[in-house]
């Protein structure tokens, strides 16, 4: 992770202007000698949203007869490192730990989980030349680092863009938990976006 890269589009991840945020990293890309990370530039993963609204609804209304459901949290796998899937799990909460960047150690604490309830995780696909090239670019020079580096910031907007979309499509179609906050971020990346509808 480039923390100097995330440092340049977190804030407007946390104001959710996603096209704000990929318009930065996809700028920045652009600037670089042609890579196999540039394929992700003008990459939408948005036409999953509806697909991923559907599957978190079914794990709302399986959890949801065991808790009182006040909080949802999603995380996508560390694509970086685990490149033969890319994945969404969704995590259930009984409490609102609120949205504190200094302080989402509650997260750790969910009361169950998709894998658990249902024994699935959402797949994203349409990236596979992405995950390919993950598994086997040698990052031999500077160019190439900064265009993996850009890249992967650009994927975690990317993932936001959609479960912000899928959250709109839960309101649209009054899914089960689409009044429900959600939190989402990459696994192990310590920088978390919030969405109420």
């Amino acid at each position: 992770m480039n923390f100097e890269f995330a440092e340049q589009i977190n804030p407007d991840l946390e104001k959710i202007d996603f096209e704000k945020a990929i318009s930065i990293g996809e700028t920045e890309l652009q600037k670089l000698p042609a890579t196999d990370f540039h394929s992700i530039i003008g990459k939408t993963l948005t036409e999953q949203a509806e697909s991923l609204a559907i599957w978190v609804d079914n794990f709302y209304k399986i959890a949801s007869k065991k808790l009182d459901i006040k909080a949802l949290y999603f995380e996508m796998n560390e694509f970086d490192i685990n490149t033969d899937i890319w994945y969404i799990d969704s995590f259930a909460f009984s409490q609102d730990g609120g949205l504190d960047l200094d302080d989402m150690e509650w997260l750790c604490d969910f009361e169950t989980d998709s894998q658990s309830e249902t024994e699935t995780v959402f797949q994203i696909e349409g990236l596979e030349k992405l995950q390919t090239a993950f598994e086997t670019t040698k990052l031999d020079t500077e160019n190439i680092q900064d265009a993996r580096d850009w890249c992967e910031q650009i994927i975690i907007a990317r993932f936001m863009e959609l479960m912000r979309t899928a959250h709109l499509t839960a309101k649209q179609k009054e899914y089960s938990w689409a009044t429900t906050p959600i939190y989402f971020t990459e696994h192990s990346y310590d920088f978390v976006v919030k969405s109420e509808n």
